[in-house]
This record gives structure tokens, C-alpha cells and sequence, in this order.
């Protein structure tokens, strides 16, 4: 992926290059198209239960490395830290609905939406400013890279938002092409867009638990008809490695409806186990992920990202409607 600055001339006075070294722009350019694709799905924002965060937060520092604010000498901005705040004058879209690579149901306005209240939201970091998306610089700066999405639909929704963004810097989208010719549809396989004028492409692997889902042992006990191997992990990840960004998104379907309820029990080292409480699997499942991460992935090489939990974005219906 090249990340020289590109032909496009810049005013140093918003954008000063010479303060970043190349890895920081790396980062930077990732992290920020992250951010504008969840902004660009947000729905309703409505806050986490207490409690439930708490608990998310102590599974997570049982599994990452603590991680120590650098000192402001060493870093000009840090960009992970900030918080949402509501902008009016914050331009309300970065595309339209109209675009191509946009599911039927992720078109919220088409699908009924009236209010755009939603589109005013924007990460503001604490310590500096976040320049507004140029689709066009991102494209260069990304020439010859891979941009990989793995996980849910979380995760392909932001895939999704990306593409539509970088589309508008691109006047003939014939340019713009799926490699093996799937059409851009809802499906359990994976889809990788190609930017043909910058050798770029955008990915999406569809695999919710980021882990392996396949069949019980034989002689298990009857109420088990599927199993999360634990201990093993997802099959696609041998086409994530050699990314030059790599996203992972898990989380929601780690939940007792979409897991013991229906039958889908957790399994280690062949064995099944009916008692394992769903957050204490989703623990284990990191250390495979982190297992994998340390083991395949060169960090001067790829840069990760993890999300999990997002904000509940359904409304509150009335029991009728629900």
C-alpha cells in the first residue's frame, strides 16, 4: 500500500505532513475510514447498560495487552481518544443511496426513515482535529493494498459504507468490480471489490463468531445440532494474512438466541460443553483470535483494528409492534 503523499496538492496549514512519520499515516488513514463508515451506519444512539459494559470491559483487559497513553512528546495526536458530539454544520452524507454497493435493506431513507438527525454525529478526538474524508487521497495513499473487513454485519455494513465513499472519487464505476463476478448481495461467502485504476481492493468475509461453526461429534447429546469450535479458527483467515489493513468484527451474535437457544453449544478440544456461559466462550474465543493475530500477522505489515459491541441502534416499539 502506498502511503507517500500523493499528487494532489495539500495546504500545509490543515494538514502538516512533516509531523507524521509514515506509520502514523497509516494509522490515521485507517482509523478515520473506520470511524466515517460506523458513522454512516450509526441509527439511534442509545446507552449501553451499565453493567453490561463493565463486564464487557473486564473481559477485554483479561485478554488485550494494557496498553499506556504515550506521552504527548512522543505522539501529535492520539486519535483513538475523543468522544461523538453532534455537528449541524457537519456535512449530513458522504454518498447516496443511490450507491450500487449498498444492500436493499441498509438504505434507510428508500426504507421509510424520515429523520436525518442521525447523519449529524462525528468522532471528535480530544487532542486535535480529524481532517474531512478525501476519497480521492484515500485512494492513492491505498494504491496497491488490500483492505480487508472480517466478521459480522456490522463489519459489512462499514465494508459496505467504505466502498460507497471511495466510489465518489471514481468516475466510471465499470472501474469499480467484484473479482470473481458475485453480485454485491447478503450471502456466507466473502466479496472482494476491486478500485482497478489504484490495483486497490476492499474486502468482506462473512464470519459472525470469528471462530469456526460446523457439526456436533458423533453420539452428542441430542440438543446439540451445531457447535462453536473454540479453539480453532475461521477458515478464511489464511486470506487475511498479508492484509495491509485488517478489521474484525464480532460480538452480537455472541448471545445466548443466537447460540444455546437454538441448539449451538460451545466445543474445545472435541469435547462439548453445555454449561459454558456465552461470555466465558466469546473470552476464549479472543485468545484464539489473539493466538492467530500474534502468530500470522507481521505488525510493520498490517494494521488491526477490533470492534465489538455497538450501541443498541433498534427502537423501542410498543409490544404490539415488536
Amino acid at each position: 500500500m502506498d502511503l507517500e503523499p500523493s499528487n494532489q496538492s495539500q495546504n500545509p496549514q490543515h494538514f502538516p505532513l512533516s509531523l507524521f512519520t509514515r506509520r502514523d499515516l497509516r494509522f490515521a488513514l485507517s482509523f478515520f475510514g473506520v470511524l466515517v463508515c460506523s458513522i454512516a451506519i450509526l441509527n439511534v444512539f442509545i446507552p449501553f447498560d451499565s453493567q453490561f459494559v463493565s463486564r464487557l470491559g473486564s473481559l477485554y483487559s483479561q485478554i488485550l495487552p494494557e496498553v499506556h497513553k504515550p506521552s504527548s512528546s512522543l505522539v501529535t495526536c492520539d486519535y483513538s481518544y475523543g468522544r461523538w458530539v453532534r455537528d449541524k454544520n457537519h456535512p449530513p452524507q458522504l454518498y447516496s443511496e443511490s450507491c450500487p454497493f449498498l444492500d436493499p435493506g441498509f438504505r434507510c431513507s428508500q426504507s421509510g426513515r424520515k429523520d436525518e438527525d442521525y447523519r449529524q454525529w462525528r468522532w471528535q478526538p480530544a487532542g486535535c482535529d480529524l481532517l474531512r474524508f478525501n476519497a480521492s487521497d484515500f485512494l492513492e495513499r491505498s494504491r496497491n493494498g488490500r483492505i480487508v473487513f472480517a466478521g459480522d454485519s456490522i463489519g459489512r455494513n462499514q465494508w459496505e459504507s467504505l466502498l460507497c465513499m471511495l466510489a465518489e472519487a471514481v468516475a466510471n464505476k465499470s472501474r469499480i468490480y467484484e473479482v470473481n463476478g458475485n453480485p454485491i448481495t447478503k450471502h456466507k461467502g466473502f466479496l472482494s471489490m476491486r478500485f482497478q485504476d489504484y490495483n486497490l481492493t476492499v474486502e468482506y468475509y462473512r464470519a459472525p463468531f470469528l471462530v469456526p461453526v460446523g457439526h456436533p461429534f458423533q453420539n452428542a447429546p441430542s440438543q446439540v445440532r451445531t457447535t462453536i469450535k473454540l479453539d480453532q479458527f475461521h477458515w478464511f483467515s489464511k486470506h487475511w494474512v498479508g492484509a495491509d489493513v485488517l478489521i474484525f468484527s464480532a460480538g452480537h451474535w455472541w448471545n445466548e438466541d443466537k447460540t444455546v437457544r437454538i441448539g449451538c453449544y460451545f466445543e474445545e478440544a472435541g469435547k462439548v460443553n453445555l454449561t459454558m456461559d456465552v461470555m466465558e466462550a466469546f473470552r476464549r474465543s479472543l485468545q484464539t483470535w489473539k493466538t492467530w493475530v500474534l502468530k500470522n500477522l507481521d505488525p510493520q505489515r498490517t494494521h488491526v483494528f477490533f470492534r465489538s459491541y455497538s450501541p443498541v441502534h433498534y427502537r423501542q416499539l410498543p409490544p404490539s409492534l415488536a
